[in-house]
């Protein structure tokens, strides 16, 4: 029958809807139509994917395509394959699992902080002891201002109400020191970290985007695990010095730390329990800022998740649409590290240090192909048969064929060319690379890209079977473009190989 979609909504009896399945005419041939691609209010997006309907759909569909393999319907996978509740459970793991993972590694996090809080306590200690200060010694004696003072009481502000001095056991600071001192409630702090992992949780199950749900969760569970080695490997001094670390503390936990052993076991339970019921904070947990690397890692989730729900849309709505969600992502970054520097909650390369290291584990490769690995992992569908020999050798004719037709008919047209199998421009990773990423995102603008761009990643073995049917001339010109081995990525490939096989006696 043949069928089609109207403006952006329609459903067959399988309750899928444009952006999951390809629709099929009387002569079977398959066209996927893009929602609303007919209609003059294009731009429009299928706003029923917000509706409660939509969470875990296309999950779903993917773990029944490849159980069932494509020439199935719907229906027929849900009675021949797994039973239903098998295949929620397994759609249930996909989402719960890099959850778990970040869940984790942010206990892990906090062992190590508070490992690395025990050190500074007994490094404070020991300094104590030995701190003495010349009575007659002033700040005025020094050529050059610094944002730690000589105050042994922990006095934020000096007798003339500057907020410059703090008690001793912090390092120099010189963005504090030009800032000054304000105090910020520590919960506040808390509850701007925690708005775009909100949205961005709610938008990701709303829009069914595994993909880029696991990459922030593994970004955060690494992020995570970094910042508490990183604590506990060297102790850095605490931004508001020690005065305020004995107040955060407590005499409960100040008390836990001096006499307490170095045995794990002993900070897990007090992670777990606390001490007598009572949950302490850290001290020194200060590379890297916790609260600047989630709110960035959050709100670039949800600039990637803004734009593959936009990528469908008219461009100037789109740009209008990307650019809202950067200036609000942008402003409450700001404004988040404008408040923890304000409250010397960390120092200046903390911070900066913090988004540097976001935007490497956002945009890195190699883990949005560990990703993508798991997005598609248990999906074994059909396996797909290799190659014979005979039919390397069609596609190599079959290409000869074209080339010399293209070649009759002149410039433009007398190009090579490569006859890629279908399968092979499955990308490995799926990297999306944010328009404020790096000095070079400038180089997109003339393109129209300058929203950001997704590149995709493939490896020597992929390039290889997207070549090995051309001339050797034209491999070796590849070759040396692409920095790939004629010996081992080319002349190694399973399907060159084919075609240079003895034929059988």
């Amino acid at each position: 029958m043949g069928s089609g979609w109207s403006k952006g909504a329609a459903e067959d009896d399988t309750g899928l809807g444009p952006r999951d399945i390809a629709m099929h005419d009387e002569d079977n041939d398959t066209t996927p139509l893009r929602p609303g691609a007919d209609s003059a209010n294009s731009w429009q997006p299928e706003w029923r994917h917000l509706f409660p309907i939509a969470p875990f759909r296309e999950t779903m569909r993917r773990e029944y395509n490849g159980t069932m393999g494509d020439d199935h319907t719907i229906d027929d996978k849900v009675e021949s394959g797994r039973k239903q509740w098998q295949m929620v459970l397994w759609v249930f793991i996909k989402w719960a699992f890099p959850m778990f993972v970040t869940g984790c590694c942010t206990f892990a996090c906090m062992v190590l902080l508070h490992v690395g809080t025990y050190y500074y306590v007994h490094e404070m200690h020991m300094e104590t002891h030995l701190f003495t200060r010349t009575k007659h010694m002033q700040s005025d004696d020094f050529n050059v201002s610094l944002s730690i003072g000589w105050r042994e009481d922990g006095n934020l502000t000096d007798a003339h109400g500057r907020a410059q001095s703090l008690s001793f056991g912090s390092l120099n600071d010189p963005i504090h020191l030009a800032m000054g001192f304000s105090q910020v409630d520590i919960s506040m702090l808390d509850k701007i970290a925690a708005c775009f992992p909100v949205i961005f949780v709610l938008m990701a199950v709303l829009m069914d985007e595994l993909g880029v749900w696991t990459k922030v969760m593994f970004c955060n569970a690494l992020l995570a695990i970094w910042k508490g080695l990183f604590a506990a490997m060297t102790t850095v001094p605490d931004s508001k010095g020690w005065h305020e670390c004995t107040v955060r503390l407590g005499d409960t936990g100040l008390r836990w730390m001096m006499e307490a052993k170095m045995d794990p076991m002993a900070f897990i339970k007090m992670e777990l329990f606390g001490v007598n019921g009572v949950h302490i904070r850290w001290c020194a947990d200060m590379m890297f800022s916790g609260h600047t690397y989630f709110t960035t890692l959050y709100a670039l989730g949800l600039y990637e998740l803004a734009y593959l729900f936009t990528r469908e849309w008219d461009k100037k709505y789109r740009v209008l649409c990307l650019g809202l969600v950067a200036l609000i992502a942008i402003g409450e970054q700001v404004v988040e590290v404008y408040f923890v520097l304000l409250n010397r909650f960390h120092y200046t390369m903390d911070v900066v240090m913090a988004i540097l290291l976001t935007f490497l584990f956002f945009t890195n490769s190699a883990i949005a192909e560990v990703c993508k690995r798991w997005v598609y992992f248990g999906l074994g569908g059909k396996k797909r048969k290799r190659w014979g020999k005979e039919m390397a050798r069609w596609v190599v004719r079959k290409r000869e064929e074209l080339v010399g037709e293209l070649k009759k008919k002149g410039p433009p047209y007398d190009t090579g060319m490569a006859m890629i199998p279908f399968k092979e421009l499955g990308a490995d990773a799926d990297v999306f690379v944010p328009p404020c990423c790096n000095p070079c995102c400038c180089l997109h603008i003339k393109d129209g890209t300058f929203a950001g761009t997704r590149h995709h990643v493939y490896d020597d073995e992929d390039l290889g079977d997207m070549l090995f049917a051309c001339t050797s001339v034209e491999q070796q010109q590849m070759c040396d473009h692409m920095r790939l081995s004629m010996s081992y990525d080319i002349k190694q490939n399973k399907n060159f190989k084919l075609l240079h096989q003895d034929p059988e006696p």
